[in-house]
């Protein structure tokens, strides 16, 4: 489907199959010399199919056409490797790239896991079998774009390049500024456009569903603390329009982002609820919690048990760093997590 927004910018919405999503949107905006599609939807025949037809439809010639990535997952990233041409730019971010330069860092992942309380048998599906998405993912031309950023040189070859923080894209009427805001992933970028109070805002912001926040096992860091901080820095901008990548554009940014930060809220209290003076481990944790997923828990997917224990750590490492949980490795074996007794 194809919806006109404004002079010059196009939604167009593309299929997800197997996905509990069921559509992404991708932005195509005119310029006068080069065209810019913002995010490009899932390498899978039938979003590609759709995604083609309706760039034909639009008229749109690939040579002058450049690429816009909000986040490096499949569903946003997937296609834009496939139907670039040798001459278009495919800008994305430095954190989700440095990633991906080491393909092995999710077998790693997966193997401390089992720390985390996932079960073994499990583990072993993940780390025999190499996701799809990264083997096609072009690791070659990632790499060569991350080391010409690194040494602040320009890229050798390769049609990828990485886009910072506050930099500028101008693409017809429109100039657009580059908005960092992590959370969903370590390095989502959103796009803004100060005249016309625009933002192109991929996972950060959906006005119908709760973009969901990981923290990956083996990894460090507060991704949630991140989400947090880069919903007030847009809560402060000046915006008429969100563009996201799933659903319609919306408006009320402000009741939104006060929505999505009383929903994670109700997701502490409810962890504070399962936790008790034994420990428990995130797997358990996760188990215990409501999930918006019409299956009780044993009917979940190995991925989404993967996926949902991931979100739950991403809130335990926040309330820990708050002081509202401790955690402790015991034996060496698994990861417990406490209550703290306040007062």
């Amino acid at each position: 489907m194809i919806e006109k927004i404004l002079p010059g910018i196009f939604r167009i919405e593309l299929p997800l199959p197997d996905s509990q999503l069921q559509t992404v949107n991708c932005y195509l905006l005119r310029g006068k010399e080069r065209d810019l599609l913002v995010d490009s939807g899932i390498n899978k025949e039938e979003c590609k199919t759709a995604l083609i037809e309706a760039l034909q439809e639009l008229d749109t010639n690939m040579e002058r056409t450049d690429f816009f990535i909000t986040h490096l997952h499949e569903d946003h990233f997937g296609l834009a490797p496939v139907i670039a041409s040798n001459v278009s730019t495919i800008y994305l971010n430095f954190p989700e790239a440095f990633f991906w330069r080491d393909p092995e860092k999710w077998k790693r992942g997966f193997i401390h896991g089992k720390k985390l309380g996932f079960p073994t048998e499990e583990l072993q599906s993940f780390i025999s079998d190499t996701p799809d998405f990264l083997k096609r993912l072009p690791l070659e031309e990632i790499k060569i774009a991350v080391e010409s950023y690194e040494k602040n040189t320009p890229p050798k070859k390769g049609r990828f390049q990485i886009i910072e923080d506050g930099e500028t894209l101008n693409v017809g009427d429109y100039s657009f500024r580059c908005l960092m805001t992590p959370g969903h992933s370590s390095g989502h970028i959103c796009l803004y456009e100060p005249q016309k109070n625009l933002l192109f805002c991929g996972d950060h912001i959906l006005e119908t569903i709760t973009p969901a926040i990981f923290l990956w096992s083996g990894e460090n860091g507060n991704p949630l603390s991140e989400y947090l901080s880069s919903l007030d820095r847009v809560f402060n901008m000046e915006i008429k329009m969100l563009l996201p990548g799933h659903r319609s554009t919306f408006q009320d940014y402000r009741g939104r982002i006060a929505e999505i930060k009383e929903h994670h809220c109700q997701r502490e209290r409810e962890i504070a609820s399962v936790l008790d003076i034994n420990g428990k481990t995130p797997y358990e944790i996760a188990s215990k919690v409501s999930w918006n997923i019409p299956l009780p828990w044993e009917q979940f997917s190995v991925e989404l048990r993967w996926m949902a224990m991931a979100e739950t750590l991403a809130h335990l490492k926040y309330m820990e760093n708050k002081g509202d949980v401790r955690s402790k490795l015991q034996d060496n074996e698994l990861e417990l997590y406490f209550p703290v007794e306040k007062g």
